[in-house]
């Protein structure tokens, strides 16, 4: 249990160093802002089990830096608390796994519309390395309920390709993104097809600040 606090407590340092790092406050014509929504998540399925899968509905929230903030393309970093997941059924019994990463996406941006219009839309893709800093299992049925820490299952890092879109309405905008894991998740391996992996879409709406 300390060694898996102390890994993450390591990973989240290493994230806000890369964040200042990457966005030095000195860089000209940034944009900053923060954004919040909901994750719909789910866990490619394990070899030789066919269970009653569900999508994990979940938080998703942080801020990002984009620079040059004019222009049609431009760099985007963020910081992100993302929660993923699945849900599914199995002999009668209810299982849900919760995990909670510190995700940072590093993205290319380009915006479209008339120069100096403040409704736009724009297209985000790029990468988001990530790393697991909750790992929670519960499971429900024959009226009992047990939830649990996952630690020992689950990888603390994961890596994933990220693809998005939205409208920019002034200060306000709206967008919807889709990760796509790479890495598998679980510590246990036992070949490809054995090999969990995170597929989450995202709805956030997000306010500039600057």
């Amino acid at each position: 249990m300390a060694s898996a606090f102390s890994t993450r407590i390591r990973a989240q340092a290493v994230v806000v160093v890369a964040v200042f790092l990457i966005c030095p406050s000195s860089a000209p014509a940034q944009e900053i802002g923060v954004k919040a929504g909901v994750n719909s998540a789910s866990l490619t399925p394990e070899e030789d089990e066919d269970p009653d899968l569900s999508r994990h509905i979940g938080p998703i929230g942080g801020g990002w830096v984009r620079t040059p903030s004019t222009g049609r393309f431009s760099f985007q970093v963020e910081g992100l608390y993302s929660e993923k997941g699945v849900k599914f059924e199995a002999a009668g019994f209810r299982s849900e796994v919760r995990l909670g990463y510190v995700e940072i996406p590093l993205l290319a941006r380009a915006d479209f519309g008339a120069s100096g219009s403040t409704t736009r839309a724009f297209v985000v893709g790029g990468a988001a390395p990530a790393f697991n800093v909750l790992a929670r299992g519960k499971v429900a049925g024959n009226g009992q309920e047990q939830t649990r820490n996952i630690d020992d299952a689950i990888n603390t890092p994961d890596f994933g390709l990220v693809g998005g879109a939205g409208l920019v309405f002034g200060r306000a905008l709206f967008e919807a993104r889709y990760t796509h894991g790479l890495l598998h998740i679980n510590t246990d391996d036992n070949g490809d097809e054995d090999r969990i992996k995170n597929r989450v879409f995202s709805v956030m709406f997000g306010f500039r600040l600057r």
